[in-house]
């Protein structure tokens, strides 16, 4: 497989414009570039510190036979969670993702993603999120929360592998 073209890597650059698409942050983001097998996830930010989107789940993405794999759940809302960060307009890292698994999710299925945030505190951010099956209204099948810390710009070139 082919390199994702160079692209810098400082994640979410613009700040969020309620009502309007965010930008990708990588386009060699597992979650949100274009690679193959990835889940090429697009967001729209809200009027309330929220964004919402949809992964559609492929055969990539199982686990047991049938059925999507807990931690490409996980990485879908690593990705959501963390695109709240747009909202400041400045870069932010996982500390921690908690993601609770409420009903199967098959293969095939679009999960549809709301996420907001929940407090900042400083450097710290406290978000939380839902996925829904059948639509925007539709059944929980996942939850999760998380805390994402600001970092500066530099961050990424300072541990980025070279």
């Amino acid at each position: 497989m082919a390199s994702p073209p160079a692209e810098s890597p400082v994640p979410y650059p613009a700040t969020a414009t309620p009502g309007r698409a965010l930008p990708r942050h990588y386009v060699g983001c597992f979650a949100c570039g274009d690679l193959e097998g990835g889940l090429r996830m697009r967001f729209t930010a809200g009027d309330d510190l929220t964004v919402r989107g949809t992964v559609t789940l492929d055969e990539h993405h199982q686990g047991a036979p049938g059925l999507a794999h807990g931690g490409v759940l996980a990485a879908a809302f690593d990705e959501a969670l963390g695109a709240l960060q747009t909202f400041y307009g400045e870069p932010a890292v996982t500390a921690s993702l908690t993601t609770e698994y409420r009903r199967p999710v098959p293969i095939g299925a679009v999960v549809h993603l709301e996420c907001r945030v929940e407090r900042r505190e400083g450097r710290k951010l406290w978000t939380s999120g839902a996925g829904r099956l059948d639509g925007p209204n539709g059944p929980v099948a996942v939850r999760a929360q998380a805390l994402f810390v600001f970092v500066d710009r530099a961050h990424f070139a300072r541990h980025a592998a070279s």
